[in-house]
């Protein structure tokens, strides 16, 4: 008891100087503002942090009774506390008391500077930073006493991740968080962090909200305004802040995260799954691990639920001391209700004690309701946001030339109204300052015009549209529809050039009969036209902000004259689609008579490419779009004469040069959201006009772009087509593909070439799609008799990849699934077994299936009558014509044409398959070899 006694009031003295410290931070950041140095932010949130841990720790002793080998530890004199007190003591007594500055006369501001000045403030001499690693250190080791419960559980995920670790390599990791992430919200944060302007996040630093969630006093903050209040890109400057506090207090035994996830209405989804997806795979990517949980839902694939979410987030949490995450706009998940019970558990449950969590959203009743008891409540409106409005008004008065000619004191008012009318709406005073500078200085007439400023955004914007000459009305509407159909699209993050934007503008002009050849747009005439409805980032243009895209979506805009500009769906797509789709079958007509080496671009040059940006686009939209294409039939022929083999589509893409130099792992990137792999070389097909079926082709073309069964157009296709005929008729192409190679001698070899494919659909697809795809898995489980199982599986077993869980029966293999719906294991007809097959690629699980469904581990094929077409991949194998399985193991040499090998070629599943083909009775002979047997 006494030790307990001794432990509280040692934690007592070391509030009391923390409150001390605090006290004096809190007065000099106040008075020097600007002037303070960064160093006091430190110590303020350092101590800070210190001191709720002390008043939680002073009322668990209180509430609880410790272990005396604990007690002990904390009262050491060398312990913990004391430690934390001894630094406290000196850190202290830097600073000088109040009372003891000098002069009576000059201004509080100077009384502080000249403080400074006598104090030379020690972080010059490292003083202060020695200090406060050791606080840190000791708050760590009296943070480790009060948790070591939760200590040992961390100790017990990590030997857990470990453990996965040692099992998985680091391919098979990132095909986890692959599958994992859904959504990534990174393309919303670099897009807002560019409109930041410096000093107009400030207020939120000083504020005592922030001080306090930094060092865990509060669990929850919800930052909530109107609609161009600027949260979002005020969550995105507070999200680097965060970031840059967690690099220094994190340590290597108490790592500190951050995380973020923005919520966007462009993604029409129920966020809250999509955040925890996200938040799960940042957190397990900078673990290196995969947690037990998050392999098991890998391996039984399909969604996982948000309660296997939470429980996947807590196992992966432990690892780290304190994560904080930041989501905006949760207002803009559709719907929220998910989302906002997810939050809540984040808050409340005691499985996620060390999060920290940060919400940003307008000021809805349900979400008000949802978090009132749960945050902190911070509004946008408050005096510390009107003080950084009237920064940035300053800024823009003083920096904009065209405002250089006004007098300063007319400048003044304009800064006074505007920051006082702005009522916390950033967005707001951005658009009253743009249509000012249209204005000359004059006195009256600007006066006059802040006398009648907007109440609102929509009546801002309704006065800007009114502006518009009436001949530029159909530039201006096609402009507001382009803009609002590629960022529906995607990339580029920081919206689409100039020059691209304009001539998209005049082919969807032309298309509607309209003729504006007499007028010069430029993008000048752009931006001046549209005003603040768009925004220009090395001339790129976008909408300015989300509340452009609302308005112009919205029923509001469809009760008046204005209508004219509205962006309707149906509307837009009519307009953009017809012109896209013409573009592209032009360029890809033009490309076939373009040699490929005079065609390659540049990564950089992309989005200013016409040819690149039609086919991309023409891509996209058919992902996104395909309900609405499949429903309108001039659109959709457009669609399929775009891919008839005939006009070469892919071999059009090929010819842009995304395949060579060192540029390659963008455009990897940037394949992954058209639905391509770079296993499939899909943009490489050159398909035989003459002798390939085109409704086949059209659905391989359709399957590869779209990786969607489901998707209203392949359904169409299927729809309108004869299946058997489908599913039956002819496809020759070529097509580059990698083979890798092992020998003993000369370790592995990959090499990349052009070859020919020859068959039905389902024989010719196993080849290169991707064979972790679900759309992939349903096409061969719902047209099981409409393709030769047997004949797929010689063309399949080949590539087949090992998986996490390819001997699961609860996971999808799509060599099982052929095996299960009749394959024949031994194929007698064919140069080589698929069994042959399997171990020439050294698959041991494989292997494994195929002897389980029957495969005779003697049978060596017909290794007299011929061999597979020499430009096939399958000749790859020729090589072991005639041996057995068994013998095969022993040649020393093998080939995949999936994943290769790796410097071992793998040799421990080498032992593993001549271990299963022993057991199965298999036996080493080799009849007419091809070749001597090299031991």
């Amino acid at each position: 008891m006494a030790e307990a006694l001794g432990v509280v009031a040692s934690a007592i003295a070391v509030i009391q100087i923390s409150t001390e410290v605090i006290s004096a931070c809190k007065f000099y950041i106040e008075a020097l503002r600007s002037d303070a140095p960064a160093s006091l932010r430190n110590v303020l949130i350092e101590v800070s942090t210190l001191k709720s841990v002390l008043e939680n720790l002073e009322f668990i002793l209180k509430c609880e009774t410790f272990t005396p080998a604990l007690q002990n530890r904390l009262a050491a004199p060398n312990g913990p506390i004391e430690g934390c007190k001894a630094a406290m003591t000196a850190l202290e007594k830097l600073f000088p008391k109040q009372s003891h500055q000098n002069g009576q006369n000059i201004s509080k501001r100077q009384k502080v500077q000249a403080t400074f000045a006598t104090l030379a403030w020690p972080l010059k001499q490292g003083q202060v930073q020695d200090l406060l690693r050791q606080i840190s250190r000791n708050k760590e080791g009296i943070q480790l006493a009060l948790t070591t419960e939760v200590t040992k559980d961390i100790k017990d995920i990590k030997a857990a991740s470990e453990e996965i670790r040692s099992i998985l390599t680091r391919e098979q990791r990132h095909r986890v968080y692959d599958w994992l992430t859904s959504t990534d919200p990174s393309p919303v944060h670099n897009r807002s962090r560019k409109l930041y302007e410096d000093g107009t996040g400030g207020w939120m630093l000083r504020s005592q909200y922030w001080i306090d969630w930094l060092a865990s006093s509060t669990r929850c903050l919800w930052i909530h305004g109107i609609p161009g209040a600027g949260k979002t890109i005020l969550a995105s400057w507070l999200i680097e802040n965060i970031q840059d506090y967690c690099n220094s207090v994190s340590t290597k035994s108490a790592p500190c995260m951050s995380i973020y996830y923005y919520c966007y209405f462009g993604h029409h989804q129920d966020e809250a799954a999509p955040f925890l997806r996200w938040a799960i795979t940042q957190l397990s990517r900078w673990a290196g691990v995969v947690s037990t949980l998050m392999e098991n839902l890998f391996r039984r694939g399909g969604e996982p639920s948000i309660p296997e979410l939470l429980d996947a987030l807590e196992q992966i949490l432990q690892v780290f001391s304190r994560v904080y995450i930041v989501i905006d706009a949760v207002d803009e998940s559709n719907p929220r209700d998910d989302l906002l019970d997810v939050i809540q558990t984040l808050v409340t449950d005691q499985r996620f004690f060390n999060l920290q969590i940060l919400v940003t959203s307008r000021e809805y009743i349900d979400i008000e309701r949802a978090v009132e008891r749960l945050s902190v409540s911070v509004p946008m409106a408050n005096e510390l946001v009107e003080q950084d409005i009237r920064i940035h008004v300053q800024s823009v008065l003083r920096s904009n030339r065209k405002f250089r000619c006004w007098p300063n004191d007319l400048l003044i008012e304009v800064e006074d109204v505007i920051s006082t009318k702005a009522q916390g709406m950033f967005r707001w005073a951005v658009c009253q300052l743009h249509e000012l500078q249209r204005l000359r200085g004059d006195r009256e007439v600007v006066s006059k015009a802040l006398k009648r400023l907007p109440k609102d955004l929509d009546e801002t914007y309704e006065r800007i549209l009114l502006q518009v000459p009436k001949e530029d009305w159909q530039f201006v509407s096609h402009a507001f529809q382009w803009l609002w159909f590629y960022g529906e699209l995607g990339p580029p993050d920081d919206g689409t050039p100039s020059v691209l934007l304009l001539d998209a503008i005049k082919d969807s002009t032309l298309r509607a009969g309209i003729d504006n050849s007499h007028i010069l747009y430029n993008p000048e005439r752009l931006r001046e036209l549209c005003g603040c409805f768009i925004s220009s980032l090395e001339d790129s243009i976008s909408f300015a902000h989300y509340t452009v895209k609302e308005y112009l979506d919205s029923t509001r805009i469809c009760q008046g004259p204005l209508s004219f500009f509205s962006t309707g769906k149906t509307k837009v797509l009519t307009t953009c689609l017809d012109a896209l789709l013409l573009q592209a079958q032009i360029v890809a007509s033009r490309n076939l008579e373009i040699p490929e080496k005079d065609n390659r671009i540049q990564f950089k040059d992309l989005w200013n490419n016409t040819s690149f940006h039609s086919l991309f686009y023409t891509m996209q939209s058919l992902r996104i779009w395909g309900e609405e294409i499949s429903n309108r039939d001039d659109i959709y022929e457009r669609v399929k004469r775009l891919l008839y083999p005939s006009t070469q589509f892919f071999r059009c893409v090929g010819k842009l040069g995304f395949d060579e130099g060192l540029e390659r792992v963008h455009w990897d990137k940037l394949l992954e959201g058209t639905g391509f792999s770079r296993q499939s070389f899909a943009w490489t097909i050159d398909w035989n006009e003459q002798l390939t079926d085109s409704d086949a082709s059209l659905f391989m073309s359709l399957f590869l772009i779209l990786n969607d069964k489901e998707s209203p157009l392949l359904s169409r296709l299927i729809r309108e087509a004869d299946l058997e005929a489908l599913f039956s008729n002819r496809i020759v192409l070529k097509k580059k593909g990698d083979v890798s190679t092992y020998s003993r001698k000369c370790n592995w070899v990959a090499v990349r070439k052009t070859y020919e494919f020859d068959g039905p659909l389902i024989e010719v697809m196993v080849q290169f799609v991707n064979q972790e795809s679900e759309a992939f898995h349903n096409l061969l489980v719902n047209h099981v008799g409409l393709y030769n199982p047997s004949q797929t599986l010689i063309h399949f077993t080949g590539h087949h990849m090992e998986c996490l869980a390819i001997l699961n029966s609860l996971s999808f293999c799509p060599l099982r699934h052929l095996l299960q719906v009749g394959a024949q294991p031994n194929l007698t007809e064919h140069p080589l077994t698929p069994l042959q097959i399997a171990v020439a690629a050294r698959n041991s699980d494989g292997v494994q299936l195929l002897l389980d469904y029957g495969a005779d581990p003697n049978c060596i094929g017909d290794h007299v009558h011929g061999d597979w077409p020499a430009k096939s991949m399958l000749a790859k194998f020729s090589r072991f014509h005639g041996m057995s399985p068994l013998r095969i193991c022993k040649s020393g040499y093998c080939v995949t044409l999936g994943e290769s090998f790796g410097p071992s070629g793998k040799e421990p599943e080498l032992r593993a398959i001549q271990d299963l083909l022993l057991e199965y009775g298999g036996r080493d002979f080799q009849i007419e070899p091809s070749e001597p047997l090299t031991e």
